[in-house]
């Protein structure tokens, strides 16, 4: 089953509400993305939201955290081919 995360921006702090019901709190973007990606959240699930009184998140954050997301799942795999193919 796929987890989804709805960020938000409140506080000064990226704040992350997961389909599994945990939450995540991080002050940058990067951070943010690092931490969804451990917890097991794609790019393609990830959506924002903005309510009255919070400050919206820009599209160049939201492009980028999904980014980072897509770059560390990338990484991840190239790394595992590597080490599989050294091991054989």
């Amino acid at each position: 089953m796929t987890i989804t995360a709805s960020i938000a921006f409140f506080k000064s702090e990226f704040v992350a509400s997961l389909s599994d019901g945990r939450h995540v709190e991080r002050h940058g973007w990067r951070e943010m993305a690092q931490a969804l990606y451990e917890l097991g959240v794609e790019d393609t699930a990830v959506e924002y939201e903005w309510h009255n009184g919070q400050r919206m998140i820009t599209a160049g954050q939201q492009v980028a955290l999904r980014a980072e997301i897509r770059r560390l799942a990338h990484l991840s795999t190239n790394h595992s081919v590597k080490n599989h193919v050294a091991a054989a």
